[in-house]
């Protein structure tokens, strides 16, 4: 059975990214590890400092286990989906180091997918920014689902895939468990002008590789848009116009490189393109 690791701060953001690997869970009979991690020097946050005590690392893990029960339950509460909670299992890890520590437990638990809020809790709670999303995508061996601020459950029916056709054929072939899983179609999007025109978008042929990949996948819903910007090379309004246009289900990133990951969980960092806080990301190294 496969296992879906879902971090968690106990923010409203990632209380949502939980309530979406219930959904997946449910309907593909997962297993979920929800873990938080906390260091020794974080005081409960009913806690009031005096100077005359602090408590102890064993009071510490006591009252976040019972949080993160509490977290549990309020997240299969309010689930469209109701699942046994014996799919669920809870941990808290303590140390420092957020994205190491959500990579080994990815690790220990042979996570399939994780699961993360691209946004977190402020004040004494930990808090999961988007720039620990982006790192998390830029190190793990394994696809990540990014569930942004002003998501709102629904089905996942149909994924845009944002490709520079150069590894089509790869890249689908990590994809097509994730659409099967969801039950969604994907649809393949290009953005052009690019300077210089690059070589697979010249020999890619939208009819011939379509059936080429329908044929291989034994699924007919695998479509092709082409996106057109006004400017050479204007990958991120690019996606905002296919986002606006498609209204895609899901976006899908394949991390060839890092300059774009900071650009897309980061909306200080990206001018103009505004599916950050609306649509879930997932994504995966080509």
């Amino acid at each position: 059975m496969k296992t879906l690791l879902v971090p968690t701060d106990f923010s409203n953001n990632s209380l949502k990214a939980l309530r979406f690997a219930i959904e997946l869970a449910v309907k593909n009979s997962l297993k979920i590890e929800v873990i938080h991690q906390t260091s020794v020097l974080e005081l409960a946050p009913e806690s009031t400092f005096t100077g005359f005590y602090v408590p102890s690392p064993i009071d510490q893990i006591g009252y976040l286990k019972s949080e993160l029960e509490k977290f549990v339950n309020r997240a299969i509460n309010t689930s469209a989906s109701k699942i046994n909670k014996t799919s669920i299992s809870t941990e808290i890890i303590p140390g420092v180091g957020t994205v190491e520590i959500i990579l080994e437990a990815a690790k220990k638990h042979k996570a399939y997918l994780i699961i993360l809020g691209s946004t977190g809790a402020s004040g004494l709670k930990r808090i999961l920014i988007g720039s620990v999303a982006a790192k998390i995508v830029e190190l793990s061996p394994i696809p990540v689902i990014v569930i942004p601020d002003k998501y709102r459950n629904k089905p996942m029916k149909n994924i845009g895939y944002a490709s520079d056709l150069s590894h089509v054929s790869s890249e689908m072939e990590k994809l097509i468990p994730i659409a099967d899983m969801l039950g969604a179609s994907i649809e393949i999007f290009h953005v052009e002008p690019t300077f210089p025109t690059s070589e697979a978008y010249k020999k890619f042929n939208p009819e011939s590789n379509l059936v080429d990949l329908r044929m291989k996948y034994k699924r007919e819903n695998i479509t092709y848009k082409l996106v057109k910007t006004k400017f050479d090379n204007d990958f991120y309004t690019g996606i905002d116009k296919y986002r606006r246009t498609a209204k895609p289900d899901l976006l899908c990133m394949v991390t060839h490189k890092r300059n774009w990951v900071d650009k897309i969980l980061d909306p200080s960092k990206s001018k103009g393109v505004a599916y950050h806080n609306e649509i879930p990301v997932v994504c995966f190294k080509g």
